[in-house]
């Protein structure tokens, strides 16, 4: 079997759901000690670096957390175990196969090339956690990178290996802001529907007609020529109901809401005159920024002089781009993984995606 199969076969078989990375880190901790490859903890993360002296610094990340599987019995292949890692036809199965292990096993490779030869510039391995569920990983790689190594750069530049099919690269992404909101009322028999003077559930339709609502009036007022529209999304509808013939006093629903940058900061605000008084809206999570990387930086440049024929777009979903850009660090996304597999039952990855990824990696770093 080949190295990058096995490497990746065995990081699918650990399960690391976003919170419960460590057996994950332990491991490619132990890869890298027996591979001789300069790794340490960060917080709870790994970092693998090759310092040079240079004063150009390239960072590449891939996290370690994925999210749950979904319904088990949709599965063709487990989804982790001893068991997963199937390869049939070309593609390896299992959960965070695309996303984002694939990507590990690249970067790992990818240092493996530079273990006995001095770099071009100077190298740091990023292997973060909770990318999934509000970037705390990266943030956390990032104050370190303030605190012990920026100062020596000038010129820094960051590459995420997130899922983009080896075929484009991506600029940027909106920001998310993940709420829940909360309606009450009055509970009793649903025989008798009169007496029930405020009903949870219906004032909760009449919440969701204004959020529709809402979202045309953001979608004219706060588009980006970059970023694109801002959208919000009904995610989860949930009641207190005990029984079929019990009107419930609580009702739930759950919202993600994609943002551009004119909105990010005024939403909240703007979503509580909407709503009013009647209803309770919490956050779910810190809401996550904007991340854009100029289309002129060096590091698009770099990508359009080896690749001319990757696409530059922009990510429908939210990474980890937003905590280098934040602080003026160009970075951008590239990967092994196929987008259109992840987060769903039967997760996948193209093998022949791994060995591209390097080989555009590699590119990268001797042309920085």
């Amino acid at each position: 079997m080949e190295l990058s199969q096995k490497i990746l076969k065995q990081l699918i078989q650990i399960k690391s759901y976003s919170g419960q990375e460590k057996e994950l880190a332990d491991f490619i901790m132990d890869f890298c000690q027996k591979n001789n490859l300069p790794a340490e903890k960060q917080d709870k993360n790994i970092v693998i670096k090759y310092l040079t002296g240079s004063k150009k610094c390239l960072i590449f990340n891939a996290h370690l957390d994925t999210v749950k599987e979904g319904k088990r019995s949709t599965w063709i292949y487990p989804p982790f175990g001893k068991e997963a890692g199937v390869i049939k036809d070309g593609k390896i199965y299992g959960l965070g196969a695309s996303d984002d292990k694939a990507g590990i096993t690249s970067l790992l490779l990818l240092a493996l090339e530079h273990k006995n030869k001095k770099p071009p510039v100077d190298l740091f391995f990023t292997f973060v956690i909770n990318e999934e569920i509000g970037g705390s990983g990266t943030e956390s790689f990032v104050n370190y990178f303030i605190d012990k190594f920026a100062k020596n750069y000038n010129d820094v530049s960051v590459v995420i290996a997130e899922p983009t099919n080896c075929n484009k690269i991506e600029i940027g992404h909106r920001g998310n802001t993940f709420i829940k909101i909360k309606t009450t009322g009055d509970s009793g028999h649903s025989s008798n529907p009169d007496k029930i003077k405020i009903h949870c559930i219906e004032k909760m339709i009449k919440v969701i007609s204004k959020i529709k609502r809402l979202e045309k009036e953001i979608q004219t007022f706060y588009f980006d020529d970059v970023l694109g529209y801002p959208t919000i999304c009904l995610t989860g509808f949930n009641s207190s109901k005990s029984s079929v013939n019990k009107v419930p006093s609580e009702c739930n629903t759950t919202w993600d809401i994609r943002t551009t940058p004119l909105l990010h900061d005024k939403f909240m605000n703007i979503l509580g005159k909407k709503l009013g008084k009647e209803v309770e809206v919490k956050l779910i999570g810190k809401p996550i920024n904007y991340g854009l990387t100029d289309i002129n930086s060096k590091i698009v440049g770099v990508f359009k002089k080896i690749a001319p024929n990757l696409e530059i777009k922009i990510s429908p979903g939210s990474n980890d781009t937003t905590f280098f850009t934040s602080i003026g660090i160009p970075a951008i996304t590239f990967g092994p993984g196929n987008k259109e597999a992840i987060h769903k039952e039967n997760e996948y990855i193209e093998l022949k995606n791994i060995e591209k990824s390097v080989g555009i990696y590699k590119k990268i770093i001797s042309n920085y």
